[in-house]
Protein backbone atom coordinates (compact mmCIF):
# COMPACT_ATOMS: atom_id res chain seq x y z
CA UNK A 1 0.00 0.00 0.00
CA UNK A 2 1.07 3.53 -0.68
CA UNK A 3 1.83 5.73 2.36
CA UNK A 4 -1.06 7.80 3.68
CA UNK A 5 -1.41 11.33 2.28
CA UNK A 6 -1.56 13.33 5.50
CA UNK A 7 -2.85 16.50 3.86
CA UNK A 8 -6.26 14.85 3.39
CA UNK A 9 -6.66 14.53 7.16
CA UNK A 10 -4.91 17.73 8.30
CA UNK A 11 -7.57 19.65 10.27
CA UNK A 12 -8.73 23.15 9.42
CA UNK A 13 -6.96 25.67 11.64
CA UNK A 14 -8.64 28.48 13.55
CA UNK A 15 -5.88 31.06 13.08
CA UNK A 16 -4.31 32.51 9.96
CA UNK A 17 -0.72 31.23 10.04
CA UNK A 18 0.20 32.26 6.48
CA UNK A 19 3.25 34.28 7.60
CA UNK A 20 4.53 31.43 9.77
CA UNK A 21 4.07 28.97 6.90
CA UNK A 22 6.13 31.19 4.61
CA UNK A 23 8.94 31.42 7.17
CA UNK A 24 9.06 27.66 7.54
CA UNK A 25 8.61 26.84 3.87
CA UNK A 26 10.78 29.50 2.24
CA UNK A 27 13.33 30.32 4.94
CA UNK A 28 13.41 26.93 6.70
CA UNK A 29 13.06 28.93 9.90
CA UNK A 30 10.77 28.32 12.88
CA UNK A 31 8.94 31.59 13.70
CA UNK A 32 9.26 33.45 16.98
CA UNK A 33 6.55 31.97 19.22
CA UNK A 34 6.83 34.78 21.78
CA UNK A 35 4.91 37.10 19.49
CA UNK A 36 2.03 34.62 19.06
CA UNK A 37 -0.99 33.67 21.10
CA UNK A 38 -0.77 30.21 22.65
CA UNK A 39 -3.47 28.91 20.33
CA UNK A 40 -1.61 30.14 17.26
CA UNK A 41 1.67 28.70 18.53
CA UNK A 42 0.06 25.26 18.83
CA UNK A 43 -1.31 25.46 15.31
CA UNK A 44 2.06 26.52 13.89
CA UNK A 45 3.73 23.57 15.62
CA UNK A 46 1.02 21.27 14.26
CA UNK A 47 1.52 22.55 10.72
CA UNK A 48 5.32 22.38 11.11
CA UNK A 49 5.09 18.67 11.93
CA UNK A 50 2.88 18.15 8.87
CA UNK A 51 5.30 20.14 6.68
CA UNK A 52 8.30 18.08 7.79
CA UNK A 53 6.59 14.73 7.17
CA UNK A 54 5.33 15.91 3.77
CA UNK A 55 8.90 16.81 2.82
CA UNK A 56 10.38 13.44 3.87
CA UNK A 57 11.80 14.81 7.13
CA UNK A 58 9.92 12.52 9.50
CA UNK A 59 12.90 12.19 11.85
CA UNK A 60 12.61 15.91 12.56
CA UNK A 61 8.84 15.75 12.88
CA UNK A 62 8.79 12.90 15.43
CA UNK A 63 10.20 14.87 18.41
CA UNK A 64 7.85 17.78 17.70
CA UNK A 65 4.88 15.41 17.78
CA UNK A 66 6.13 13.66 20.92
CA UNK A 67 6.53 16.98 22.71
CA UNK A 68 3.01 18.08 21.82
CA UNK A 69 1.31 14.83 22.84
CA UNK A 70 3.29 14.08 25.99
CA UNK A 71 4.06 17.49 27.50
CA UNK A 72 1.53 18.33 30.23
CA UNK A 73 1.60 22.01 29.27
CA UNK A 74 -0.29 21.07 26.08
CA UNK A 75 -2.95 18.99 27.87
CA UNK A 76 -5.69 21.42 26.88
CA UNK A 77 -5.03 21.01 23.16
CA UNK A 78 -8.22 20.21 21.17
CA UNK A 79 -8.88 16.46 20.88
CA UNK A 80 -9.07 16.77 17.09
CA UNK A 81 -5.52 18.14 16.92
CA UNK A 82 -4.14 15.47 19.26
CA UNK A 83 -5.84 12.69 17.29
CA UNK A 84 -4.23 14.01 14.07
CA UNK A 85 -0.82 14.12 15.77
CA UNK A 86 -1.18 10.46 16.77
CA UNK A 87 -2.25 9.65 13.20
CA UNK A 88 0.89 11.41 11.94
CA UNK A 89 3.02 9.50 14.47
CA UNK A 90 1.40 6.26 13.33
CA UNK A 91 2.31 7.10 9.73
CA UNK A 92 5.95 7.58 10.74
CA UNK A 93 5.95 4.27 12.62
CA UNK A 94 4.55 2.48 9.55
CA UNK A 95 7.26 3.98 7.33
CA UNK A 96 9.82 2.47 9.72
CA UNK A 97 7.98 -0.90 9.86
CA UNK A 98 7.35 -0.41 13.61
CA UNK A 99 3.92 -2.00 13.41
CA UNK A 100 3.29 -2.58 17.11
CA UNK A 101 4.11 1.04 17.88
CA UNK A 102 1.86 2.05 14.99
CA UNK A 103 -1.05 0.14 16.55
CA UNK A 104 -0.33 1.88 19.87
CA UNK A 105 -0.49 5.26 18.13
CA UNK A 106 -3.80 4.25 16.52
CA UNK A 107 -5.22 3.38 19.93
CA UNK A 108 -4.12 6.75 21.33
CA UNK A 109 -5.72 8.54 18.37
CA UNK A 110 -9.01 6.71 18.91
CA UNK A 111 -8.96 7.52 22.65
CA UNK A 112 -8.89 11.18 21.66
CA UNK A 113 -11.58 10.77 19.01
CA UNK A 114 -14.14 9.23 21.36
CA UNK A 115 -14.01 12.48 23.34
CA UNK A 116 -15.04 14.58 20.32
CA UNK A 117 -18.74 15.40 20.45
CA UNK A 118 -19.42 16.25 16.78
CA UNK A 119 -18.48 13.08 14.93
CA UNK A 120 -20.05 14.10 11.62
CA UNK A 121 -17.68 16.96 10.82
CA UNK A 122 -15.47 16.66 7.76
CA UNK A 123 -12.21 16.85 9.74
CA UNK A 124 -13.29 14.09 12.14
CA UNK A 125 -14.35 11.77 9.32
CA UNK A 126 -11.14 12.53 7.41
CA UNK A 127 -8.98 11.47 10.37
CA UNK A 128 -11.12 8.36 10.93
CA UNK A 129 -10.89 7.33 7.25
CA UNK A 130 -7.13 7.92 7.26
CA UNK A 131 -6.75 5.94 10.49
CA UNK A 132 -8.61 3.01 8.92
CA UNK A 133 -6.32 3.21 5.87
CA UNK A 134 -3.26 3.04 8.11
CA UNK A 135 -4.75 0.18 10.13
CA UNK A 136 -5.40 -1.77 6.92
CA UNK A 137 -1.78 -1.20 5.95
CA UNK A 138 -0.49 -2.43 9.31
CA UNK A 139 -2.70 -5.52 9.48
CA UNK A 140 -1.88 -6.41 5.88
CA UNK A 141 1.83 -6.14 6.69
CA UNK A 142 1.59 -8.40 9.75
CA UNK A 143 -0.46 -11.04 7.94
CA UNK A 144 -3.97 -10.27 9.24
CA UNK A 145 -5.58 -10.02 5.83
CA UNK A 146 -9.18 -10.49 6.98
CA UNK A 147 -8.98 -7.54 9.37
CA UNK A 148 -7.17 -5.42 6.77
CA UNK A 149 -9.92 -6.10 4.24
CA UNK A 150 -12.66 -4.94 6.64
CA UNK A 151 -10.74 -1.79 7.55
CA UNK A 152 -10.05 -0.96 3.91
CA UNK A 153 -13.71 -1.42 2.97
CA UNK A 154 -14.81 0.98 5.74
CA UNK A 155 -12.05 3.40 4.71
CA UNK A 156 -13.22 3.37 1.08
CA UNK A 157 -16.83 4.09 2.05
CA UNK A 158 -15.78 7.03 4.23
CA UNK A 159 -13.55 8.56 1.56
CA UNK A 160 -16.36 8.04 -0.96
CA UNK A 161 -18.63 10.17 1.26
CA UNK A 162 -15.94 12.77 1.82
CA UNK A 163 -15.11 13.17 -1.87
CA UNK A 164 -18.72 14.12 -2.55
CA UNK A 165 -18.25 17.00 -0.10
CA UNK A 166 -14.74 18.06 -1.08
CA UNK A 167 -13.39 16.56 -4.30
CA UNK A 168 -10.08 18.39 -4.36
CA UNK A 169 -9.14 17.45 -0.80
CA UNK A 170 -10.14 13.78 -0.78
CA UNK A 171 -10.05 12.35 -4.32
CA UNK A 172 -6.33 11.37 -4.15
CA UNK A 173 -6.91 9.33 -0.97
CA UNK A 174 -10.01 7.68 -2.46
CA UNK A 175 -7.85 6.57 -5.39
CA UNK A 176 -5.20 5.30 -2.96
CA UNK A 177 -7.84 3.30 -1.10
CA UNK A 178 -9.22 1.85 -4.34
CA UNK A 179 -5.72 0.91 -5.46
CA UNK A 180 -5.07 -0.83 -2.13
CA UNK A 181 -7.79 -3.33 -3.05
CA UNK A 182 -5.36 -4.95 -5.48
CA UNK A 183 -2.98 -5.83 -2.64
CA UNK A 184 -5.34 -6.47 0.29
CA UNK A 185 -8.37 -8.16 -1.31
CA UNK A 186 -7.18 -11.56 -2.52
CA UNK A 187 -10.31 -12.52 -4.47
CA UNK A 188 -9.98 -11.27 -8.06
CA UNK A 189 -13.76 -11.22 -8.38
CA UNK A 190 -14.06 -8.99 -5.32
CA UNK A 191 -11.27 -6.76 -6.63
CA UNK A 192 -13.14 -6.27 -9.88
CA UNK A 193 -16.37 -5.60 -7.98
CA UNK A 194 -14.64 -2.81 -6.04
CA UNK A 195 -13.31 -1.30 -9.26
CA UNK A 196 -16.73 -1.61 -10.89
CA UNK A 197 -18.37 0.13 -7.92
CA UNK A 198 -15.95 3.05 -8.09
CA UNK A 199 -15.69 3.23 -11.87
CA UNK A 200 -18.07 6.18 -12.29
CA UNK A 201 -16.60 7.93 -9.24
CA UNK A 202 -13.07 7.64 -10.62
CA UNK A 203 -14.21 9.14 -13.92
CA UNK A 204 -16.04 11.94 -12.13
CA UNK A 205 -13.41 12.82 -9.53
CA UNK A 206 -10.55 12.81 -12.01
CA UNK A 207 -12.29 15.26 -14.32
CA UNK A 208 -10.20 18.01 -12.78
CA UNK A 209 -7.06 16.51 -14.36
CA UNK A 210 -7.91 18.08 -17.69
CA UNK A 211 -7.46 21.46 -16.04
CA UNK A 212 -4.24 20.44 -14.29
CA UNK A 213 -5.78 21.28 -10.92
CA UNK A 214 -4.54 18.39 -8.81
CA UNK A 215 -1.03 16.99 -8.92
CA UNK A 216 -1.80 14.53 -6.13
CA UNK A 217 -4.88 13.23 -7.93
CA UNK A 218 -2.81 12.68 -11.05
CA UNK A 219 -0.12 10.83 -9.09
CA UNK A 220 -2.75 8.71 -7.35
CA UNK A 221 -4.35 7.81 -10.67
CA UNK A 222 -0.96 6.87 -12.15
CA UNK A 223 -0.38 4.60 -9.14
CA UNK A 224 -3.77 2.99 -9.72
CA UNK A 225 -2.97 2.36 -13.40
CA UNK A 226 0.38 0.79 -12.47
CA UNK A 227 -1.26 -1.49 -9.91
CA UNK A 228 -3.91 -2.60 -12.39
CA UNK A 229 -1.19 -3.36 -14.96
CA UNK A 230 0.68 -5.40 -12.36
CA UNK A 231 -2.45 -7.42 -11.61
CA UNK A 232 -2.98 -7.94 -15.35
CA UNK A 233 0.61 -9.15 -15.70
CA UNK A 234 0.11 -11.64 -12.84
CA UNK A 235 -3.13 -12.97 -14.34
CA UNK A 236 -1.41 -13.29 -17.73
CA UNK A 237 1.45 -15.29 -16.24
CA UNK A 238 -1.10 -17.58 -14.58
CA UNK A 239 -2.78 -18.14 -17.94
CA UNK A 240 -6.01 -16.40 -16.89
CA UNK A 241 -6.69 -14.39 -20.02
CA UNK A 242 -10.19 -13.25 -19.07
CA UNK A 243 -9.17 -11.67 -15.77
CA UNK A 244 -5.99 -10.24 -17.30
CA UNK A 245 -8.06 -8.56 -20.03
CA UNK A 246 -10.30 -6.95 -17.37
CA UNK A 247 -7.32 -5.44 -15.53
CA UNK A 248 -5.64 -4.16 -18.70
CA UNK A 249 -8.94 -2.68 -19.90
CA UNK A 250 -9.42 -0.83 -16.60
CA UNK A 251 -5.81 0.36 -16.68
CA UNK A 252 -6.22 1.73 -20.21
CA UNK A 253 -9.50 3.43 -19.29
CA UNK A 254 -7.94 5.26 -16.34
CA UNK A 255 -4.75 6.00 -18.26
CA UNK A 256 -6.85 8.05 -20.69
CA UNK A 257 -7.58 10.37 -17.77
CA UNK A 258 -3.84 10.90 -17.31
CA UNK A 259 -2.94 11.33 -20.97
CA UNK A 260 -5.14 11.97 -24.00
CA UNK A 261 -2.64 10.69 -26.57
CA UNK A 262 -1.34 7.21 -27.33
CA UNK A 263 2.20 6.97 -25.98
CA UNK A 264 4.57 4.25 -24.81
CA UNK A 265 2.59 3.40 -21.67
CA UNK A 266 -0.62 3.04 -23.66
CA UNK A 267 1.26 0.84 -26.14
CA UNK A 268 2.53 -1.49 -23.40
CA UNK A 269 -0.91 -1.77 -21.81
CA UNK A 270 -2.53 -2.45 -25.19
CA UNK A 271 -0.02 -5.21 -26.00
CA UNK A 272 -0.82 -6.77 -22.63
CA UNK A 273 -4.52 -6.61 -23.47
CA UNK A 274 -3.89 -8.25 -26.86
CA UNK A 275 -1.90 -11.05 -25.19
CA UNK A 276 -4.73 -11.57 -22.71
CA UNK A 277 -7.39 -11.66 -25.44
CA UNK A 278 -5.28 -14.16 -27.35
CA UNK A 279 -5.71 -16.60 -24.47
CA UNK A 280 -9.51 -16.44 -24.75
CA UNK A 281 -10.77 -18.72 -27.53
CA UNK A 282 -13.47 -16.44 -28.95
CA UNK A 283 -11.38 -13.25 -28.66
CA UNK A 284 -8.29 -14.23 -30.69
CA UNK A 285 -9.48 -12.39 -33.78
CA UNK A 286 -9.87 -9.25 -31.69
CA UNK A 287 -6.35 -9.79 -30.34
CA UNK A 288 -4.94 -10.00 -33.87
CA UNK A 289 -6.79 -6.86 -34.99
CA UNK A 290 -5.50 -4.97 -31.93
CA UNK A 291 -1.91 -6.05 -32.59
CA UNK A 292 -2.14 -4.99 -36.22
CA UNK A 293 -3.43 -1.56 -35.17
CA UNK A 294 -0.58 -1.22 -32.65
CA UNK A 295 2.13 -2.01 -35.21
CA UNK A 296 2.22 1.50 -36.78
CA UNK A 297 2.07 3.09 -33.32
CA UNK A 298 5.13 1.13 -32.21
CA UNK A 299 6.94 2.25 -35.36
CA UNK A 300 5.99 5.87 -34.81
CA UNK A 301 7.19 5.75 -31.21
CA UNK A 302 10.39 3.98 -32.29
CA UNK A 303 9.59 1.36 -29.63
CA UNK A 304 11.93 -1.35 -30.90
CA UNK A 305 11.29 -3.96 -28.19
CA UNK A 306 7.52 -3.57 -28.43
CA UNK A 307 7.65 -3.70 -32.24
CA UNK A 308 9.53 -7.00 -32.11
CA UNK A 309 7.04 -8.35 -29.56
CA UNK A 310 4.07 -7.39 -31.75
CA UNK A 311 5.61 -9.01 -34.83
CA UNK A 312 6.45 -12.18 -32.89
CA UNK A 313 2.91 -12.41 -31.55
CA UNK A 314 1.45 -12.01 -35.05
CA UNK A 315 3.88 -14.55 -36.54
CA UNK A 316 3.19 -17.06 -33.78
CA UNK A 317 -0.53 -16.67 -34.42
CA UNK A 318 -0.05 -17.52 -38.08
CA UNK A 319 2.14 -20.51 -37.23
CA UNK A 320 -0.41 -21.82 -34.74
CA UNK A 321 -3.16 -21.49 -37.37
CA UNK A 322 -1.08 -23.45 -39.89
CA UNK A 323 -0.30 -26.14 -37.31
CA UNK A 324 -4.00 -26.53 -36.46
CA UNK A 325 -4.91 -26.77 -40.16
CA UNK A 326 -2.26 -29.44 -40.77
CA UNK A 327 -3.37 -31.44 -37.74
CA UNK A 328 -6.99 -31.32 -38.94
CA UNK A 329 -5.94 -32.59 -42.39
CA UNK A 330 -4.21 -35.56 -40.76
CA UNK A 331 -7.04 -36.49 -38.40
Amino acid sequence: MKPLLLDASFPKLVNDITVAKAQIDQLNKVPDFETMSREMMLEVRLWHAFYLISNNRSEEAAPIIDTLVFDESYSDMPHLYVSWLWLARMTIFISNSDYMLALGAAENALLQMVEITNKKKEDFLAILASLLYNLASVHNSIGDGARAKKELTKCQKLFERLVKKNERRFSPMLLYAIEASTSIITSKTQQMNVLKHYDDEVKLYTGMLNNGDSKKTREALINLVNSLKKEGDIMLEMGNGRNAAKYYTKALRYQKKVSSHMGHKELVLSIGLAKALNKVANRRESAEQLLQSLHPLAKRLNATNELIEIENLLNNKNKNTNIMSLLKSIF
